[in-house]
This record gives C-alpha cells, sequence and structure tokens, in this order.
C-alpha cells in the first residue's frame, strides 16, 4: 500500500535471477565506472511476457542477458520480492520483480538476447562479502542479508519482501 492506502499501480511484472557460483560470488549486469557515468550494477532479468510464468520468464531472461541456460523448475522460489519505481515529474512507473535462485559453477557471462541495450552489459561476479565495498549497488543490505541467507540453505517459504528501490528523473 502506497502512503496514501491506495493499492501500488503495478505497470509491469519482472523476474530476476541470483545466480551464485560455488565460491559465493553472484553474478551482476549493469556496468562499471567511466567517465560520462557511476558503476550500475543489477540481478539479471527483466519483465515477464503476456501468457508466460514467472519462472519461465527468469529462466528465459538469464540466458538473454547471461547465456545461462537453466530449466525453469531449477530456479528456486520466488524468494523474494521488490519494487522499482523510476519517477518523473508527470508520472511514475512501477516494476514489480519477483527474485528467483540459482546455484551454477562459474561461467563466462554473455548476452544472447536481441534487444539494443543489453549489447552494451557488462558482468561481474562480485563475492557477498564485497557487496557492501562494490560501487554501484543501490540499497544493498537488504539484498545482502537475502544472499547471505539463501547460501547458508535457508531458503525462505514465502518470498521476502526487498525495499523498494528507483530513480527520480528530472524534467528534460
Amino acid at each position: 500500500m502506497s502512503a496514501t492506502n491506495e493499492p501500488t499501480r503495478i505497470d509491469r511484472r519482472g523476474a530476476r535471477g541470483i545466480i551464485v557460483d560455488e565460491q559465493d560470488c553472484v553474478l551482476f549486469i549493469g556496468g562499471f565506472a567511466t567517465p560520462e557515468r557511476p558503476a550500475r550494477w543489477i540481478l539479471p532479468g527483466g519483465g515477464i511476457d503476456p501468457g508466460e510464468s514467472m519462472r519461465d520468464a527468469a529462466a528465459r531472461e538469464l540466458y538473454e542477458e547471461t547465456g545461462l541456460r537453466v530449466a525453469p523448475a531449477d530456479l528456486v522460489g520466488p524468494v523474494a520480492r521488490q519494487y522499482y519505481r523510476k519517477v518523473r515529474p508527470d508520472s511514475t512507473f512501477t516494476q514489480e520483480n519477483h527474485f528467483f535462485l540459482v546455484r551454477v559453477e562459474r561461467f563466462a557471462p554473455k548476452v544472447t538476447g536481441g534487444d539494443a541495450y543489453e549489447q552494451d552489459l557488462e558482468f561481474n561476479w562480485i563475492p557477498v562479502d564485497d557487496f557492501l565495498t562494490t560501487d554501484g549497488f543501490e540499497q544493498v543490505e537488504p539484498l545482502l542479508h537475502l544472499v547471505k541467507r539463501l547460501i547458508s540453505g535457508d531458503v525462505p517459504a514465502e518470498p521476502v519482501e526487498l525495499d523498494p528501490i528507483g530513480r527520480q528523473l528530472d524534467a528534460a
């Protein structure tokens, strides 16, 4: 519920993957800092297509954005849910993301999807113990606690509600 006690309007639903390797590193997509922009790291995933299940969408998105082929049945979860809000002066966009866990042997990620923005993705296997010292995260503490919980084998029976994240965009 919002501050006005009205339900949150969901513009899009998404599915994301928490990909953890044998060394307890998590695969993030995004980009390292450059002189033109700060670092930005997010978990791979994207929108759920009409008629697609969350689990199927997560498997498809993981393949498109990282090259990882995983059967939807091999995804654990959803283990968490989080709202992403993009706020403009004249509108707000809200995506409800559902997170799935998959343990893998480390692999060399590559983009296999055809979206233009995906072609510029960079990859970063980040050790869980380095989350707090890595530039490019937004509100990383709740994710850190969740990932540590998952790595220890404590998979929640119901999805954990992570604090909302998002961006405030100025008028152009």
